[in-house]
């Protein structure tokens, strides 16, 4: 009986760490803490669905989000993220969103996230 209701709670916790993924608000902050969640999650097809990205540039980007895991496990994993500040510019459709991550070994990082406005949704610039 402990089994099942552990794998019932296992279902419930995995399905609400991948719809955390898949609904944001069409925002620019929204897009940027959904990308984290998916990071977090380790949802990298999640990621790339928030992308402006090409069905060939997702396949490589995959790749590249895949060692991003991994260092990202190799400092602890993710415990906490902030928006700390974001430009919008609504006339060009663009914002960039700073992020700061703090991952489980206290270490900390900024990481600009760039954003675009493509069929009235905000999504993460696959350009550089």
């Amino acid at each position: 009986m402990k089994k099942v209701l552990f794998a019932i709670a296992i279902c419930f916790i995995t399905m609400a760490a991948l719809s955390s993924c898949s609904s944001h608000d069409n925002t620019p902050e929204g897009v940027a803490k959904a990308a984290v969640e998916c990071l977090k999650a380790k949802d990298y097809k999640g990621y790339m669905d928030l992308t402006s990205a090409t069905k060939e540039q997702k396949e490589a980007m995959t790749a590249m989000l895949q060692k991003v895991g991994q260092q990202t496990d190799e400092k602890g994993g993710v415990k906490s993220y902030e928006i700390v500040d974001q430009e919008i510019d609504e006339e060009k459709g663009t914002a960039t969103v700073n992020v700061k991550v703090t991952y489980g070994n206290g270490d900390t990082e900024e990481n600009k996230m760039k954003m675009l406005k493509k069929d009235g949704d905000w999504v993460l610039s696959a350009d550089k």
